[in-house]
């Protein structure tokens, strides 16, 4: 499967920096938005390992919200250019900060890690239909069938019929096996863990 990154960047210079970077680390395909409102349209519409944004572009509290109402396995990494990061608006949503006056070296290391994580993200997905993906997630939260059916609109039957696809599909069959696999493919964070 290709990985596909979108640069919402609207410096050129920049915008042109971060692309070589990228294409130094390995072959994706580059997609250039600068409108936040067609970059939310776009992530709707499709999977990405990552969005690299100028966090500049998230000032209108509106446009942001509906950004990381998106949130999903894409990997979101912000771009600073501001000396004091945390005063910038959702700094805490993204998963890497890049200081654009940083060096190349550091910025390198980000991104690899970024796209190296992704990779595997993108294999287990392979192997599990979507809606598996998404109750496996809640599995490895922690949550009961019965939560799983209500918070996927779904029956309790049919939650258990993917729980069985799912042990069957990867091996794995207890949850806490389930919990160490989301966690290790990058399907859910470490720190959501009960």
């Amino acid at each position: 499967m290709s990985k596909s990154v979108v640069i919402s960047i609207s410096f050129y210079i920049t915008k042109r920096g971060i692309a070589a970077i990228i294409n130094d680390i390995e072959e994706v395909n580059l997609i250039f938005i600068d409108d936040i409102k067609e970059l939310n349209h776009y992530l709707e519409l499709n999977r990405l390992t990552a969005v690299i944004i100028d966090q500049s572009l998230l000032k209108n509290k509106q446009d942001a919200g509906l950004f990381f109402q998106l949130k999903d396995t894409t990997t979101y990494i912000a771009l600073n250019s501001n000396e004091d990061e945390q005063s910038l608006p959702h700094t805490k949503k993204f998963d890497h900060i890049i200081d654009s006056k940083g060096n190349k070296d550091k910025i390198f290391t980000v991104l690899e890690n970024a796209l190296k994580s992704k990779s595997k993200t993108s294999e287990a997905s392979s192997i599990l239909s979507e809606r598996e993906t998404e109750v496996l997630k809640l599995v490895a939260l922690g949550y009961t069938n019965q939560q799983i059916a209500e918070k996927l609109f779904i029956s309790k039957h049919t939650v258990i019929s993917h729980r069985k696809n799912i042990t069957s599909k990867l091996g794995i069959k207890t949850v806490s096996g389930l919990t160490v696999y989301a966690v290790l493919n990058n399907l859910i964070p470490k720190d959501q863990i009960q």
